[in-house]
């Protein structure tokens, strides 16, 4: 038995389905399933239950889930610190932020990033889903919220302004939303809560309790669209929400978010992952009046 078995059985116990494990794999769904079934063959037990729309462990998979976790766990350690030894500042960089994040301010901080270091090369994911640094799946992560991982490194880079904001003619249409009655009568369009922990959810549900929530998504340029197009009341990064014309910033106070940069504690010697870092920490501190934008 090696490896290659294990991490089949780990990825559809992760995601639950053979589609799910197969893009996190990179593989094709019938190579996932044929792989499993090889795998229950050999050992003459199952694995998995199959019911519909997922696949669930069954006794047999439980039991030696956790001994697959600790050998992940392990190949992913030596992983890190063969690559802990790398020579200088080249190859690849994974950096994982919100997209917004990524797109307006980590992205054009690749261009100088890219004219200290030509030999880096960089992978930006944007994506709600917050990323497991130590399961590799990037080397450097963006958040608003500290990290939990105790093997995580992390720094704050400052803080980023939020404000609500609708379109005039929704306002014309529903009024200014009251905090006194947890804005009876009025409509939220929302990021989606199941890819982790979004900034101001919970500050919504605490204002906002009496409102209905007419869209859920995972991006702030639909939130955004959609709350121009007169849906809805929508909570935005400033950097965002005062840059999208159409949209009328209301005088209500929102919270600060924290900015957090996070980098796996094998990793942040590696030579390349410690110069990327360095430069995106120090565009944003850069940038931090903008981020903020009290005014």
């Amino acid at each position: 038995m090696n490896w290659d078995d294990l991490k089949y059985v780990l990825a559809v116990a992760q995601h639950g389905s053979l589609s799910a494990a197969a893009r996190k794999l990179r593989a094709t769904q019938p190579t996932v399933g044929r792989r499993i079934a090889a795998l229950e063959a050999r050992l003459g037990v199952k694995l998995f239950r199959r019911l519909p729309g997922r696949f669930v462990l069954t006794t047999a998979g439980e039991t030696i889930l956790a001994a697959i976790e600790r050998i992940e766990d392990e190949t992913l350690a030596i992983e890190r610190a063969v690559a802990g030894r790398d020579a200088g500042p080249a190859g690849l960089v994974r950096v994982t932020a919100a997209e917004w994040f990524s797109a307006r301010l980590l992205a054009p901080l690749c261009s100088e990033l890219s004219e200290a270091y030509p030999d880096l090369s960089v992978e930006l994911i944007g994506e709600p889903r917050a990323a497991n640094l130590a399961r590799r799946e990037a080397d450097i992560a963006f958040r608003f919220l500290r990290f939990e991982q105790k093997e995580v490194i992390q720094k704050r880079l400052g803080g980023v302004g939020f404000g609500l904001y609708a379109a005039p003619r929704y306002l014309e249409r529903r009024g200014t939303p009251e905090v006194a009655n947890g804005f009876k009568g009025h409509a939220i369009v929302a990021m989606r809560a199941e890819a982790g922990p979004i900034a101001d959810l919970a500050w919504l549900g605490e204002v906002a309790h009496a409102a209905t929530i007419v869209l859920r998504t995972d991006s702030r340029e639909a939130q955004g669209r959609a709350a121009m197009a007169g849906l809805g009341l929508a909570c935005l990064p400033r950097i965002v929400g005062d840059d999208m014309g159409g949209l009328a910033r209301l005088s209500l106070p929102v919270p600060e978010r924290e900015i957090w940069m996070g980098v796996h504690a094998d990793s942040r010697a590696t030579t390349r992952v410690q110069v990327a870092a360095q430069v995106f920490a120090a565009g944003i501190r850069k940038l931090s009046g903008e981020l903020r934008r009290q005014t």
